[in-house]
């Protein structure tokens, strides 16, 4: 069992839920993926491969894949939610107008999440940065 799962089913039965094997193939194509997904493009592939999944069986799963800290989510302008695979610590800025999402690369503020984790006695799994703001091109756009 490599540490994906691990980390899904300690999820799971600290919930008291199970690792079933519908669970179990939504993470597989999910993690195999490793981009970013919205639900029903999810149940769409899963269902290619066991038609006995539900659409809100997926749902439910993403939903698990995220409060675990294996998913993250995106929102995007146009009111679409996408799923992507939370490998290791990442951080992004989000324009509260237009969706964009631009990635941050800083080795500074990785050990400052890595320092503070280890400061408060925990061992850090995934960390995700989210800092919101406004884009250039919609700042200009706001204050004109």
């Amino acid at each position: 069992m490599n540490e994906t799962t691990r980390t899904f089913q300690e999820y799971l039965k600290a919930n008291r839920l199970k690792l079933t094997s519908q669970r179990r193939l939504i993470l597989d194509v999910f993690v195999s993926r490793g981009c970013r997904v919205t639900a029903d493009e999810l149940f769409k592939e899963v269902a290619e491969l066991d038609d006995g999944i539900s659409l809100s069986t997926v749902y439910r799963t993403v939903k698990h894949l995220l409060q675990s800290g294996l998913a993250r989510c995106s929102h995007y302008g146009d009111g679409t939610t996408r799923y992507e695979p939370a490998d290791g610590q990442t951080s992004h800025l989000v324009c509260e107008v237009c969706g964009r999402k631009v990635p941050i690369a800083n080795p500074y503020l990785e050990c400052m999440h890595a320092e503070a984790a280890r400061q408060a006695g925990f061992r850090m799994l995934h960390c995700h940065v989210t800092i919101h703001g406004l884009c250039h091109e919609c700042l200009t756009k706001h204050e004109n």
